[in-house]
Order: C-alpha cells, then sequence, then structure tokens
C-alpha cells in the first residue's frame, strides 16, 4: 500500500472518530426522559452510560522503595550582583 494512501485511510478513520465522538456527545446532550425518570427503576442506556465508569479488574500497583537522599544545603546570602558591568559609558537622561 501506497504511503498516500496509507494517510488518506489515517486521515479518513480520524474524521470518523470524531464525528461518532461529536455524535455521541449530541445524543448524550440532548438526552431527556418524560415524568419518571428520576425513579430507581429507571433503565436507560444512555443514562447508564454517562453514569458510569469503566470497572478496572486488576491494576498494577509498584512496590515502593525508599532511598536516602542527601538534603540540600543553603548557600550564604551574598549581596555582589551578577550582572556584568559595561566597559562602555551610558550616559544618562537629559535633563528637562
Amino acid at each position: 500500500m501506497s504511503q498516500h494512501k496509507t494517510r488518506v485511510r489515517a486521515a479518513a478513520l480520524s474524521l470518523l472518530g470524531i464525528v461518532l465522538i461529536l455524535f455521541a456527545a449530541v445524543t448524550q446532550v440532548n438526552h431527556v426522559h418524560t415524568g419518571k425518570s428520576t425513579s430507581q427503576s429507571h433503565e436507560c442506556s444512555v443514562c447508564a452510560v454517562a453514569h458510569s465508569t469503566a470497572q478496572a479488574k486488576a491494576t498494577y500497583q509498584p512496590a515502593p522503595f525508599f532511598v536516602h537522599s542527601a538534603l540540600p544545603l543553603r548557600q550564604e546570602v551574598s549581596s555582589k550582583s551578577f550582572l556584568l558591568i559595561s566597559s562602555q559609558y551610558i550616559r544618562p537622561p537629559p535633563s528637562v
């Protein structure tokens, strides 16, 4: 398959994914119920998806390990400036 066809296919799939996400978002935003939608026995797949989270069966939890580290020492305060002094004369502002 040529590189051009691959790029076109990737662009088409990306656009399709964006359109599907926008369609799902508009559907959920415009979704309403009449009357008894606040009851506990209310079953609606759109509401179930909107109020659910992905359940992870197993997660990776690395074991913590502790390492001694040295505390950084603060340096002495210095009143010297790190700015370079120009060897050229800088004239003062004009007097008014």
